[in-house]
């Protein structure tokens, strides 16, 4: 797999062990060959076939119909995978233990225990998980085995989310804790504003199960079958976030040979506004892909889930597939068609869809852009930042420093996300509880050495740790959101679109807004304002080093920071200070991805629009292009020629709605 040269197609299917198991194997080699599948991902004991913690019996017939399957597939040159879909269990759906599993099953933080699901801790069942997947991997000899994304100790279904508290998890945590905690002391413990020695060992001990899991699966994959690769789904960061995954390391663990495989979560299982999906990839998958590093190859999950063309027609799902591009795959995995075993289903249209895109992702796939090339706007995101929140309340801790990206990107910002704590002569967005993951110094440098973005939570964090100095501010209030004391901002300082005092909105889809009194010489260009107009509070605020923007950025649905005068705000106070390589589309939901290599850049533009631009254009800060080159859809690198206004650059080529276009500057 990591050999492949090509944009590699892979097709997640489950082939029922009945007599009629030759036609799904048929179907599916059809299909593959006909659209150019070079890969079939070929699952078991799967969603509807799933019977909980199958037995070795069971087992048997599944492993043998997929060794036939895989003779049929190799003799055509398509290589098989295999991907057991459960290893702890999803969700419970109306399963249970089987006679003679006596597995210590998952227990929430209320004390419902599922009545499938197991708990890594349990030693009975690591045996004889392991035991299983000995046998599969040395039977079928797989290129890559996936693991399935219920490695994992949150989402499982009818437990409330988060975490196991089971009697083994108990145990563990006292005995860190040298104390003898009930599951409701201790969960109130994790759950406070200020961070506890009982967060500390849930987190720490949360990820340490996880990981050893991983090292007893790498171990027992390398006996098996020294060839085969080990393969990680993902679900979102954030909420992996709350077991404290640490990505790079995870993979290093997982894969003994080296070769780093994850199938990124693409955050639409179902077809759904344009915009919204790709604030979420923003704001989950890329995010996910800057944490797993560069070395990690890339084949995200394609979902269909219902399995229609209501749900996902062939637009959105080519939609999907070119816009993944920005994170840099080797390839796609598909799971668009019913796994309860029916084989393909031709006349959803995908497969011509696919095909008539492969010479385009062939060639995008060579320019190999990473995360690390990433310039634009600076994220400084932690993985870790569940340690360091300051919010009370157990769901309260999902991080939300995550979302700012989804919000910058969605105004076309091109960014970058690193896990670094010191930059020089940047623009850094700051935002959240992200503040608690800096050292008071680490935040002193941020401020004296860069240009940085505050938001209305990330400001009272600042007043909390005592350092309030760093945005020239003497208080700083929280006041909540729909407040009559909060219910506009209006412009002070002269006229916007010809009309003097602007408004927009404060109350409601702005966020938390916070109070923020400044000491002399700070910028104020805007009041927050009642019902009768009276001026109750400062609004947008900057100096030589800082912008403050007073409402909290958090959650997805926020979108009055869309609103025209909050982006020309940032376009005349904010992106103003940007000094390193960036590009500014100045459109809502066209979204560019800029790459830095040795002598050239590469630009990925997404429209995630519903409708076509006739020319692209783009604001390109501090990069002089002499040449610019496009990508066209057969895959063939053109010279186009450009116009180049101040930064303005204008192409007279079209960006059509649900796509991308992808360009080489020199």
């Amino acid at each position: 797999m990591e050999k492949n040269k090509e944009f590699l197609h892979c097709l997640r299917q489950q082939i029922y062990p009945d007599e009629y198991a030759i036609e799904r194997i048929e179907s599916a080699k059809s299909f593959c060959l006909k659209y150019g599948f070079k890969n079939v991902i070929l699952l078991f004991n799967a969603e509807e076939f799933n019977v909980g913690h199958i037995k070795d019996e069971e087992l048997v017939p599944w492993i043998e119909i997929i060794k036939q399957a895989k003779k049929v597939f190799n003799e055509v040159g398509i290589s098989v995978s295999l991907n057991p879909w459960m290893e702890l269990g999803h969700l419970d759906r109306g399963r249970k233990l089987q006679p003679g599993q006596d597995f210590q099953t998952m227990v929430d933080r209320f004390g419902k225990q599922s009545e499938l699901v197991a708990c890594p801790f349990d030693t009975n069942w690591k045996k004889y998980y392991l035991n299983q997947l000995n046998y599969y991997v040395k039977e079928v000899e797989p290129e890559v085995v996936w693991i399935e994304d219920d490695f994992r100790l949150h989402n499982h279904d009818p437990l409330d989310w988060g975490g196991c508290f089971c009697p083994l998890h108990m145990d563990a945590f006292n005995k860190k804790l040298n104390k003898n905690e009930t599951r409701e002391e201790f969960v109130n413990a994790i759950s406070k504003r200020t961070p506890t020695q009982e967060r500390k060992v849930w987190l720490d001990t949360s990820w340490e199960v996880m990981d050893n899991l991983a090292k007893d699966i790498a171990n027992v994959v390398k006996k098996a079958n020294v060839k085969t690769h080990v393969g990680l789904m993902s679900s979102p960061p954030f909420s992996h976030a709350m077991e404290a995954r640490d990505w790079a390391k995870l993979h290093a663990d997982l894969c003994y040979d080296g070769v780093k495989i994850d199938r990124i979560h693409l955050p639409a299982y179902r077809e759904y506004g344009s915009k919204n999906y790709y604030f979420d990839f923003n704001r989950i998958s890329m995010v996910n892909r800057s944490f797993l590093g560069d070395d990690c190859l890339i084949y995200p999950e394609l979902e269909n889930s219902s399995f229609s063309i209501f749900v996902k027609d062939k637009k959105f799902l080519s939609f999907q597939l070119e816009s993944a591009l920005p994170l840099g795959i080797s390839g796609m995995t598909y799971n668009i068609f019913h796994q309860i075993g029916n084989g393909v289903q031709d006349e959803f249209g995908y497969g011509p869809a696919i095909k008539g895109l492969t010479p385009y992702l062939n060639t995008i796939k060579t320019l190999n852009v990473l995360p690390s090339q990433m310039e634009g706007l600076v994220f400084p995101l932690s993985e870790k930042t569940v340690y360091n929140s300051h919010k009370e309340g157990f769901l309260n801790l999902i991080p939300k420093d995550y979302d700012a990206v989804g919000y910058f990107s969605s105004f076309g910002c091109s960014y970058r996300i690193s896990k670094e704590r010191t930059f020089k002569d940047e623009v850094v967005i700051l935002t959240s509880d992200n503040v608690y993951n800096f050292s008071s110094q680490e935040l002193i440098d941020l401020f004296a050495s860069n240009f940085v973005f505050v938001d209305g939570r990330a400001a009272f964090c600042l007043k909390q740790r005592n350092l309030l100095s760093l945005i020239k501010a003497k208080e700083v209030s929280f006041v909540g959101s729909a407040k009559s004391e909060a219910s506009f901002e209006m412009y002070e300082k002269g006229a916007f679109h010809n009309m003097h005092h602007y408004r927009v909105t404060s109350h409601r889809r702005t966020g938390d807004f916070y109070s923020i009194d400044y000491e002399d010489g700070v910028n104020i260009i805007s009041g927050v304002y009642g019902p009768r107009n009276e001026r109750n509070s400062n609004g947008v605020a900057y100096s030589s080093n800082f912008f403050v923007y007073p409402y909290s950025i958090e959650g997805v649905d926020n979108t009055c920071f869309f609103m025209n005068l909050r982006t020309w705000f940032f376009e005349k106070y904010l992106l103003s200070h940007i000094k390193s390589p960036f590009v500014y589309t100045g459109v809502d939901g066209v979204y560019p991805y800029l790459y830095k290599q040795d002598k050239r850049f590469v630009l990925i533009l997404t429209n995630a629009n519903y409708y076509d631009f006739e020319k692209i254009q783009f604001e390109l800060k501090n990069v002089t292009p002499n040449k610019i080159k496009l990508v066209d859809r057969k895959g063939h690198i053109k010279i186009v020629k450009f116009s180049m206004n101040k930064k303005m650059v204008t192409i007279k080529q079209p960006l059509k709605y649900l796509s991308t276009l992808t360009l080489i500057i020199e």
